[in-house]
């Protein structure tokens, strides 16, 4: 409920406009956190490659941020976790908005980036894998990297696209 003092017929109507619901019309996916029960081989062979995310860091945060059940922690093949795992939920069904997942090969996350792009085209999603061989996690925080000026420019031109579709 909103009210408004104004007279004006285009307050009203801005007003109603923005109260409209939004739509997703894309989602940029860059590096996405997901993990599962058993070790990925990016994880096991990249395990002190990456200074930014460890196996020892990425046990800590899903043992402190996955939620306790009256019997117990959830487990890391939840489905929110490991969306594309064994008990994945199926969205083909779903008007899932276009999606660009961005994986770099010195992430250690990296398998199961690939696996929530993989799950995405499986589930018939329109979805765009951006790959940076040489880039570990979170690269593109170090702007004097030309791939992380890449990047951003590659996610914009994700969004403008997008958007002409409005």
């Amino acid at each position: 409920m909103a009210a408004t003092a104004s007279p004006s017929t285009g307050t009203v109507i801005a007003l109603l406009q923005f109260l409209q619901p939004s739509q997703v019309i894309g989602l940029v996916a860059i590096q996405p956190f997901f993990g599962g029960v058993n070790r990925t081989a990016s994880e096991t062979r990249l395990v002190k490659v990456d200074p930014l995310v460890s196996v020892d860091l990425t046990d800590w945060m899903w043992k402190a941020f996955l939620p306790a059940t009256g019997e117990g922690m959830v487990d890391r093949d939840h489905e929110v976790v490991n969306v594309s795992g064994p008990r994945a939920v199926d969205i083909s069904k779903l008007d899932f908005p276009a999606t660009m997942v961005v994986v770099a090969g010195f992430d250690p996350l990296q398998d199961w980036q690939r696996r929530y792009y993989e799950w995405l085209k499986r589930s018939g999603k329109e979805t765009y894998l951006l790959e940076y061989p040489n880039m570990i996690h979170a690269f593109y925080l170090f702007p004097q990297l030309p791939e992380s000026l890449q990047m951003i420019q590659q996610v914009k031109d994700f969004i403008l696209k997008q958007c002409s579709k409005c």
